[in-house]
Formats: C-alpha cells, sequence, structure tokens
C-alpha cells in the first residue's frame, strides 16, 4: 500500500514544489485546500514515483486520488494508485483531471475506467482586471450594487492582518448564527475549516481583506497564491442583507490586493444552481473542463 499521512504544514514545501512543477490551475491543487480540508474529506498526502497523490474519503465507501501532481513517473504512479485502491478493497477513482490528463489516463489506463467529464467541478477563472473594472453592459448590474453600497455605508477596506483576523472569525460565527440555509450542517463543517486557517493564516501563505460598515466586519474573503499568474480565493463572506456587500468585497480585495495576478480562480460550484449563476454572473474568461475516473472492478 502507499504510506499515505495527514498534511502538516511541514509538508507545504515539497508539496508546492510539485504541484507549481505540474503548473495545474485548479483548486485542488492548492496547499491551502489540502492542509485545511483534511479532516472534513479525510485528505492524505504521499510522495509516489516523484508524484504528488492525495487521497481522501469525503463520501462513504469511495476513495478519490488526485491524478498525480509533478514531473515525476505518471505512469507508475497511476499503477501503484490502482494497486492501493484494490489492496484497500474500496470502490476508488481519480479526480482532479483535465483534458490532458483524461486522455493519458484513457490512452493507458482506458479499460480499467470509466472516464466521465464533472461540470459541476468546473473552476471558474476570471481575468483580474474585468473584476476590478467591471467595464461594460454585462457588469452594470455589478456597478449597480456596489454604487449603492458606497452611497448608504460608512464604508472602509483593510488587508486581513493578525490585528483583525479575530473580527473576521467572529463575523463568521454571526454570519452562520444568521444564516437559514438548509445546508447548515456544511456551514458549521465550513467554519470549522475557517477557524483552521485563520489559526494558521501566515503560515499556510493565504492573502485578505475585509470590508467595514461604521467600523463593523460586514464582509471579508481570502486565499493563496497558485503560481506566478493566478491566485485562488477560498472563501468570501458578506452579509447578505447588506446591498452590494459581495460585489464591493470582491472588488476591493482585488483592486488592492490582486492586481500583480492575470487570473483569480474562484473554485466550482459544487452543482448549486444559485452559487452557479452568482460566477457566471461574472464571466469568468477560463472554465476549463475537469475529469473524473472511476475504477472497474471486473471478475
Amino acid at each position: 500500500m502507499i504510506d499515505f499521512h495527514r498534511p502538516t504544514l511541514g509538508d507545504k514545501d515539497w508539496i508546492n514544489e510539485k504541484i507549481n512543477q505540474s503548473g495545474f490551475l485548479t483548486c485542488e491543487y492548492t496547499f491551502g485546500n489540502i492542509f485545511s480540508y483534511c479532516a472534513k474529506m479525510d485528505i492524505l498526502v504521499a510522495e509516489v514515483c516523484g508524484c504528488l497523490v492525495t487521497r481522501c474519503c469525503f463520501v462513504e465507501d469511495y476513495a478519490e486520488y488526485c491524478f498525480p501532481v509533478g514531473n515525476g513517473d505518471v505512469y507508475n504512479a497511476i499503477k501503484a494508485i490502482i494497486e492501493d485502491g484494490i489492496e484497500r478493497k474500496t470502490t476508488f477513482g481519480i479526480f482532479g483531471m483535465n483534458s490532458e490528463n483524461a486522455e493519458f489516463l484513457s490512452e493507458n489506463f482506458g479499460k480499467e475506467f470509466d472516464i466521465t467529464l464533472e461540470r459541476d467541478s468546473f473552476d471558474y477563472i476570471y481575468l483580474s482586471e474585468d473584476l476590478i473594472n467591471l467595464k461594460g453592459k454585462k457588469y452594470q448590474p455589478k456597478r449597480n450594487h456596489i454604487s449603492f453600497f458606497m452611497r448608504n455605508n460608512n464604508w472602509s477596506y483593510e488587508k486581513i492582518t493578525s490585528e483583525n483576523i479575530d473580527e473576521c472569525l467572529a463575523m463568521s460565527e454571526d454570519w452562520l448564527l444568521k444564516s437559514e440555509s438548509e445546508f447548515r450542517s456544511d456551514l458549521e463543517n465550513e467554519l470549522k475549516i475557517i477557524k483552521l486557517v485563520f489559526e494558521n493564516y501566515d503560515a499556510l501563505g493565504y492573502v485578505g481583506g475585509l470590508l467595514r460598515c461604521d467600523g463593523r466586519v460586514v464582509a471579508y474573503t481570502m486565499g493563496e497564491r497558485m503560481n506566478d499568474e493566478a491566485f485562488c480565493v477560498h472563501f468570501e463572506k458578506a452579509y447578505p442583507d447588506i446591498r452590494g456587500a459581495y460585489p464591493m468585497i470582491n472588488q476591493q480585495f482585488v483592486m488592492n490586493e490582486l492586481k500583480a495576478y492575470k487570473y483569480i480562480d474562484r473554485e466550482d460550484d459544487v452543482g448549486a444552481e444559485n452559487l452557479r449563476r452568482a460566477k457566471l454572473s461574472y464571466h469568468p474568461a477560463l472554465l476549463p473542463d475537469k475529469y473524473e475516473a472511476v475504477y472497474k472492478y471486473v471478475d
């Protein structure tokens, strides 16, 4: 079996090295996500044939391995994944594949896997200049909401630091208390993840920003560098009853902290219709295909 272990901050350098070697531009392939979601999704990591491989079990009786990451021996890393899955006697698959990865898997292991396109997992990737400038008729609704927010609030923007991070956590807790979402258990789990991120904020290399109205934190967002061109936004919270708070924190964060990046990855929509509409309303520049493959046990 592959010798997996739970990720720690000590794994950050070698994992980031493998991710950078791969050139992947999707949210699964960031150390912050791997580290912070390890408890909720039982994420484990290992170096296999010179590649990073993760294994997670967030669905009962099903294990997911990431497509091997890095400039190692991908073919033999996949063989090791297959052997590991079979030895553990579980249903398993490989996730997070782009079209090139899916083609490689099909050509070399096609008889062993069912490969499907996973629309719910597509990352929404935007040009930073679009999120800052919001030019053109298609962004008029966003500009209207932002204008309303600016006219009707005594507001200010700040970068998240050790001096205000506790206020962001308190806002998250209050936001959850006021939430009427049917997915409350998921939001409670998300709060645990956010707490873990805030506890390790500097060590993870996160960058974030917040909005205040009359001195009170009403919105914040944060994420991490993917590479020299791309930044991934992992979390964003705003009070829904404050009109314009969401588009305002989105714009202000990119404007103040992320101008150096060409692309902003705002992750996937997990198949939620309202979230999909919201992400599409910002008109992504890239919506790269993502595939998943399930291993076929043959008698």
